[in-house]
């Protein structure tokens, strides 16, 4: 669909998008979890991106 869209997708654009949407789902989730050690392990794991 996005190929579609915007033309030719390179390999950077596709990483791009998988990892905002990775970040934005664990985003989610740490909003809806309330345990502090389950929000501060998310913390974490999104320190690890670039």
């Amino acid at each position: 669909m996005v190929v579609y869209v915007f033309g030719p997708v390179d390999m950077r654009t596709v990483s791009s998008l998988v990892a905002g949407a990775v970040v934005f789902a664990m985003c989610t989730i740490g909003a809806k979890v309330s345990n502090e050690k389950v929000k501060q392990t998310l913390l974490d794991i999104l320190s690890l991106f670039p």
